[in-house]
């Protein structure tokens, strides 16, 4: 099998069903599954080394072009070999839900994934090998038949297919001779049942649910394509039983070719779902938003010193990080890993984010469609959110680029503390309820703190960190979020030395200091859009548009983005898809164009 781990990462597609996702590359292999959630072992991981296994078409079958069906998450991928021509539709079904409600999934999910492989120009002759692995990579399970399908013994996987599915080795293999029109199907299962292997009604009821899912997107200006495909991308990222919305659906995609910037994205961060919930508000996307911050009132406290924490597991504890020897990495990028030792950071700015999300919300919303355990209680996690950040003002943190070493005073977790106050202040007019007799105070001398301390005259600029002379870019926030006015000249000032400095030919690095890891990461994607905000939150629309056409035109095909791009190759690196440069795409072309962007 060919090693599907040289596969760049922008080469995929993502498809879900809201519980799980897969990825599927150029060629129609899918080299990357989790069953049955996000976080589970992968069945398919050949994107991480060639011991992870996958699902692949074999022959000499070359790209001729891909697309996903308008409004939807179904993609079709379109090969050619000599004269023969196929298109693979590729899909995890998902069947709408008539009444949701308010609260958990919108859509049914039966747990399959479904093949089918469409001959455009015949004859056509098609063999799909289905390779699982299991235990990240470690363990081969023979297949064995069972009736017309094939099972995995003591692995809770099936397969089932419209033509004789053979064994071949611990894989199955199913093969056809198609002519113009004719279909091969193939379905997946994990621990359900299997109907007959036609797949029509699953991918027709499956295009019902996202093309009514995505006519509620209310914005239509510049660049809506790209704009929607964010929106899906971000939903592809929510596992609906829950309301939890993850980073990205990968683990160990390297933020730095060849180093050990590899880490398990696969959980819920506190600051990156509350961007992505802002962004669905944008959006007009009300419902996406409310199960987020279902699941955080779900787990408020759980296991932390605070209302909230810096990330969370769908449920139970972030587990500890382990490395998996027998998967090479992506790229020969070792180690791979599972579980995340960022969950016990100090990142001061969530509560900022989390109470700006809210206010966001209660501003255009009140409190309709949210969980009804979080109405009776919000005034009271409101408060605990404020005084939390009152508390940890003084108090050095990680940040939200998760430093390693020892906490430091970092200007933007500190204005994130500052937010906090500000829209608990704001969240309390709106629902009638009196604000804590010091918030007015504290926060008066929160911003004369950050804005003295937090100025560097010699560097012309906001600094990152109190005394400091580094630069990086969740400074431009500042001006996006209210805690400086964004057309002030230290504002102006702050956006040219930032462009100065970390401007990496078209995009931005986030910063350029020694982090105490070896290997040189790309220009990181949200950053780049941070600054296409910076400049039309001052009013400079012109240099906005010129800086946001080249972030743009750094998606994949699909207008798909990893964490990262390397600005000379093009090269997108870090976990795929990411929830934090799809929701900044949102955030600032609405900015630009003028769609009331989220403050």
């Amino acid at each position: 099998m060919t090693d599907l781990s040289q596969t760049p990462i922008e080469d995929h597609g993502v498809i879900g069903d809201l519980r799980s996702a897969a990825l599927v590359t150029r060629t129609a292999a899918i080299d990357w599954l989790c069953w049955p959630r996000f976080d589970s072992p992968p069945v398919f991981a050949g994107l991480l080394g060639a011991a992870g296994g996958a699902c692949v078409l074999e022959g000499d079958w070359q790209p001729a072009g891909r697309a996903y069906r308008t409004g939807t998450a179904i993609l079709d991928t379109h090969l050619a070999a000599g004269a023969a021509t196929i298109t693979v539709t590729d899909c995890m079904p998902l069947v709408a839900i008539a009444d949701p409600g308010n609260t958990g999934p919108d859509a049914d999910a039966p747990g399959t994934l479904v093949r089918i492989v469409t001959c455009t120009g015949g004859p056509a002759d098609v063999a799909i090998r289905i390779a699982p692995r299991f235990d990240w990579g470690e363990t081969r399970v023979p297949a064995e038949r069972n009736g017309e399908a094939v099972r995995w013994p003591g692995r809770p996987i099936v397969a089932t297919a419209s033509h004789p599915i053979m064994m071949d080795g611990p894989d199955a293999r199913v093969t056809a001779t198609l002519q113009d029109g004719e279909t091969l199907v193939l379905i997946l299962a994990h621990d359900a049942p299997v109907a007959p292997a036609t797949g029509t009604d699953a991918l027709d009821a499956t295009a019902a649910y996202w093309t009514g899912w995505s006519a509620a997107c209310r914005y239509d200006r510049d660049h809506s394509a790209l704009v929607l495909r964010s929106a899906i991308a971000m939903k592809l990222l929510t596992h609906a039983p829950s309301g939890g919305l993850i980073a990205a659906v990968t683990t160990s995609l390297p933020e730095a070719i060849g180093h050990a910037r590899n880490w398990d994205y696969r959980f819920v961060w506190t600051r990156d779902a509350v961007f992505c919930v802002s962004a669905f508000l944008v959006l007009g996307f009300r419902r996406e938003a409310a199960e987020f911050l279902r699941f955080l009132h779900h787990r408020d406290g759980d296991g932390g010193d605070g209302p909230l924490r810096v990330m969370y597991a769908l449920d139970g504890d972030v587990p500890d990080e382990v490395e998996h020897p027998a998967l090479t990495g992506w790229s020969g990028s070792a180690p791979v890993r599972s579980g995340n030792g960022a969950n016990d950071q100090a990142q001061h700015e969530i509560y900022g984010e989390y109470l700006a999300a809210l206010n966001l919300y209660i501003t255009r919303h009140g409190t309709a469609g949210l969980c009804r355990e979080l109405v009776d209680n919000l005034e009271d996690f409101v408060r605990r959110c404020a005084r939390a950040a009152i508390d940890r003002f003084d108090v050095p943190d990680q940040g939200i680029w998760e430093l390693r070493g020892p906490p430091r005073h970092l200007l933007h977790s500190k204005a994130m503390c500052w937010a906090a106050v500000d829209r608990a202040r704001r969240i309390a007019d709106s629902l009638g309820f009196a604000p804590d007799p010091d918030w007015q105070a504290r926060a008066d001398a929160m911003l004369v703190d950050l804005c003295d301390r937090g100025w560097n005259e010699a560097v012309g600029s906001y600094v990152m960190e109190y005394g400091g002379t580094d630069l990086d870019m969740s400074t431009l926030r500042l001006g996006l979020m209210d805690v400086l006015d964004p057309t002030s000249e230290r504002f102006a000032r702050t956006i040219a030395a930032h462009q100065a400095a970390l401007g990496r030919g078209d995009l931005h690095d986030r910063y350029r200091f020694y982090d105490g890891l070896a290997g040189r990461e790309g220009a990181f994607v949200a950053t780049s859009f941070w600054m296409v905000g910076a400049h039309a939150a001052a009013g400079d629309t012109a240099a906005a548009a010129r800086t946001l056409a080249p972030i743009l035109a750094a998606a994949s095909d699909l207008g798909l983005y990893g964490e990262e791009t390397d600005p000379d190759t093009g090269t997108h690196l870090g976990n795929f898809p990411q929830g934090l440069s799809h929701m900044a795409l949102i955030h600032e072309v609405m900015r630009l164009y003028g769609t009331d962007p989220a403050r």
